[in-house]
């Protein structure tokens, strides 16, 4: 069994001390909030977590929210024209569905059931020399705090890097008294060379809100969001941002209010790719996991489900660790993130691909999706699991093959129904 010190008290932190507390370890997590203080923070993230890391909850007795409502069953992706008419909509359905609650919530909730369980928290702010210093007394040590001046010590991974900077500007904001679709989804709005709006239903401690991610491209139309300075102004903005460029959008949202003072944000997401050892003044080491060593923009809502599947997987390294003996030392770190990052690439181009001019192919692609059903299903499961993109949207070979597969499984399936209708007929 190892002695653990994990720094950061959010979706990776939490729950890779949850699995190392449940197989017997000693953990210790470092966070600068106790539960009592979620209340008065903002909104941290959309947080739109699907069925794989749903299931790892569960396994792990921490699903609080199971099932309770609002749940994510559907894409409704729309594409606009320009002129406020929709140009492109797609429908897509989850296997099984995904859920949002406010991490404020849920964070607050899991810190008290890890204390709950046995698992030790200690409740301070973590400098570099403080980390250092946590380092000495334990096995491993680990940053899942994504932000903050220790997840600047990290060294950038230029090699693996696709933008300098943010490529959005970010509004985000929850409402309250907007009308759910049945069976509920995110709403995935798209104006090329313009911006996106998407919207995922969350539970939060005041109602089921929608929680928008407004992307407007840096300097363009859409880019109104430098005056907003309350929640007043970021609904007002949120209200207008529909109203010119998705008034598909409007209606719905003329009576919203917003579900907190703090339930909205405003910024940009730098997409980084860092290496995941940090070495530390004493020479002793630190591994960075999650957003730490990943951080994408949110427009492909892949932060909590990665941060999951990090924890997921540091864990299982921990474990392996322990069958065949020897140190954390800098070269299981550095094993450890990549195997992270064999997953990580593909939310990490997802995102990308999303983020810039959509190649000709997946704009044929999410045509056809259009007409034959089976398309948008696929599409709207990579969300769960980006690893299936590269075999029908990044290749345009590939994304061109598979088109024409489901429209020819499509044009039996139609054929053989009309056959055996007209056999029933008979």
């Amino acid at each position: 069994m190892a002695k653990v010190a994990i720094v950061g008290a959010g979706h990776s932190g939490l729950e890779l001390g949850f699995s190392l507390l449940q197989d017997g370890d000693e953990v210790i997590i470092y966070s600068d909030k106790r539960p009592e203080d979620f209340a008065a923070t903002r909104l941290p993230s959309s947080n739109g977590v699907f069925s794989r890391g749903l299931d790892r909850e569960r396994a792990l007795g921490i699903n609080f929210w199971d099932g309770v409502g609002p749940l994510m069953d559907k894409t409704f992706v729309r594409v606009g024209a320009g002129d406020g008419t929709v140009a492109l909509s797609v429908d897509g359905r989850l296997a099984r569905h995904g859920q949002a609650v406010d991490q404020r919530v849920k964070f607050a909730t899991w810190l008290s059931e890890f204390e709950k369980r046995g698992g030790e928290v200690v409740y301070e702010s973590i400098d570099l020399a403080r980390l250092d210093e946590i380092s000495a007394a334990a096995d491993l040590t680990i940053v899942a705090a994504g932000k903050g001046d220790i997840t600047r010590q990290f060294e950038v991974d230029q090699a693996r890097m696709t933008y300098p900077g943010p490529q959005r500007r970010i509004l985000m904001l929850s409402v309250l008294d907007v009308p759910h679709p049945a069976p509920d989804g995110v709403a995935y709005n798209i104006l090329p060379g313009v911006g996106e709006a998407f919207g995922i239903p969350m539970l939060m401690a005041n109602g089921d809100a929608i929680t928008w991610v407004i992307e407007a491209i840096p300097g363009g139309p859409m880019d109104r969001f430098a005056e907003i300075n309350d929640s007043d102004a970021a609904l007002a903005v949120a209200q207008g941002i529909f109203q010119d460029f998705f008034p598909w959008e409007s209606d719905r949202h003329a009576n919203a209010r917003i579900a907190d003072a703090n339930a909205w944000l405003v910024g940009g997401v730098p997409p980084i790719v860092r290496k995941p050892v940090l070495t530390l003044p004493s020479g002793r080491q630190a591994m960075g996991i999650a957003d730490v060593v990943v951080l994408n923009d949110p427009c492909t809502g892949q932060g909590a489900n990665s941060a999951s599947e990090a924890a997921s997987i540091v864990h299982a390294a921990i474990r392996e660790r322990d069958a065949a003996g020897g140190a954390f030392d800098e070269a299981w770190m550095v094993n450890t993130f990549e195997r992270f990052w064999e997953y990580a690439q593909w939310p990490t181009l997802f995102t990308n691909t999303m983020m810039a001019p959509w190649p000709q192919h997946a704009v044929q692609l999410l045509a056809e999706a259009t007409v034959t059903p089976e398309i948008g299903h696929r599409f709207t499961m990579a969300f769960n699991d980006p690893r299936d993109l590269p075999n029908f949207f990044f290749d345009a070979d590939k994304a061109l093959a598979y088109v024409d597969e489901a429209k020819a499984r499509a044009a039996q399936r139609d054929r053989v129904q009309e056959e055996f209708t007209a056999g029933l007929a008979v």
